[in-house]
C-alpha cells in the first residue's frame, strides 16, 4: 500500500513539475512572440516574457498539486500544445541586415 502511494506521489510531482515547466515555457514563448508583434523590441519582449514566467510557473505548480491528476495532465497537455503551436505560428523572423 505504501509503495502504491509513493508511486502516486511521484507521478503527481512529475506531472506538476515537468508538465508545469513545459506549459510555462510554451506560454513564455507565446508571450514573447505576441509582445514582439505588438512592436516591442525583440530583446525587451523576451526579457519581459521570461520574467512573467516565474509567477506563472509558481501558479501552475500550486494548481498542479491541488487539482485532480487527470485534470492536471489534460489541461497542461492541451495548454502546452496550444501555446507552442501559436508561438511557432506567430514567431517573428529576425530582421535582415541590409
Amino acid at each position: 500500500m505504501a509503495a502504491r502511494r509513493h508511486g502516486a506521489i511521484a507521478v503527481r510531482v512529475l506531472a506538476a513539475v515537468g508538465g508545469g515547466y513545459a506549459c510555462t515555457a510554451a506560454a513564455v514563448a507565446l508571450l514573447a512572440a505576441l509582445l514582439a508583434l505588438a512592436g516591442i523590441p525583440r530583446g525587451q519582449a523576451a526579457v519581459a516574457a521570461a520574467l512573467s514566467g516565474f509567477p506563472l510557473y509558481l501558479a501552475v505548480l500550486l494548481w498542479g498539486f491541488t487539482a485532480p491528476l487527470t485534470r492536471v495532465g489534460t489541461v497542461l497537455g492541451a495548454t502546452t500544445a496550444a501555446c507552442a503551436l501559436l508561438a511557432a505560428w506567430l514567431a517573428v523572423p529576425p530582421a535582415s541586415g541590409s
